[in-house]
């Protein structure tokens, strides 16, 4: 009965992450939801995937021609670019529809699984206080710009950032001797869990703690506040690392991949 309880449990916190990554592209792009998913756009960001896919939803598609004809249709005339679908988060969906994918001119890429980090452990982090970590709750110009120093002016990184000044989106800027070294945010999500989205120290003060040290904080201030399951997919060996270090451990994996129509 244990058994069944935890695995119940665990599919549920499951659900809600993957719907949670279905929809976090929100965060930073434009979008047009339509009944078998999503389509993410952003003519100003076009070099940018994240900004620029579709997410399909499986079990809501009767008729997978259509879909994908009507995807590639709305990317050519809205972006004037070739559609790419990610994924989705159902095993080998790709691979099991690979004729009705080509037959619509798709090509496909499949990758590694990704391993999804569930913060269930203690954090072993010793604390080492090199940084002032503040927790940003306003933007203004200063803060503008001490982001810019960190993100390198990344358009993508900074719509995410921006984002934390909403409710229940949480930033923190790590400074040493009074500059901006390291910054880090998470968000709560509607579907009832934490995600860990950015960690990004500047090049020139990496290998000096600082990332340790602004994950450590951001999980004891998530164990504070009581917010809801934390997860993170690592994004290196050396992110893993830290997290591993920090309380996180691989709870499941779920299927990565894309198909980029291709005009012949």
């Amino acid at each position: 009965m244990v058994m069944n309880e935890k695995k119940e449990k665990m599919e549920k916190i499951k659900k809600t992450i993957i719907n949670e990554e279905y929809e976090f592209p929100k965060l930073f792009t434009n979008f047009v939801e339509r009944d078998y998913g999503i389509l993410y756009h952003n003519i100003k960001n076009i070099n940018s995937y994240d900004s620029n896919h579709a997410v399909i939803f499986p079990e809501k598609i009767s008729n997978l021609t259509r879909v994908l004809n009507e995807i590639s249709i709305f990317y050519s005339k809205n972006l004037r670019q070739n559609a790419n679908i990610y994924h989705p988060f159902v095993e080998n969906y790709f691979i099991e529809n690979a004729r009705i994918l080509k037959l619509c001119k798709y090509q496909l890429t499949i990758n590694l699984d990704s391993r999804i980090m569930l913060l269930t452990e203690d954090n072993k982090i010793k604390k080492s206080k090199k940084l002032e970590i503040k927790h940003i709750r306003k933007w203004d110009k200063n803060i503008n710009d001490d982001i810019n120093k960190i993100s390198g002016k990344e358009k993508y990184l900074q719509k995410v950032i921006k984002n934390s000044m909403k409710e229940n989106n949480f930033l923190f800027i790590g400074y040493f001797m009074e500059e901006p070294v390291s910054l880090l945010s998470f968000h709560v999500s509607k579907h009832g869990c934490t995600r860990f989205d950015e960690i990004k120290t500047i090049e020139k003060h990496r290998n000096n703690g600082y990332a340790r040290e602004m994950v450590s904080f951001a999980v004891e201030f998530h164990r504070k506040e009581k917010l809801p399951i934390a997860y993170q997919w690592p994004a290196n060996s050396t992110s893993e690392r830290i997290t591993t270090e920090a309380g996180f451990r691989v709870a499941f994996t779920i299927p990565l991949g894309h198909a980029n129509h291709i005009n012949f």
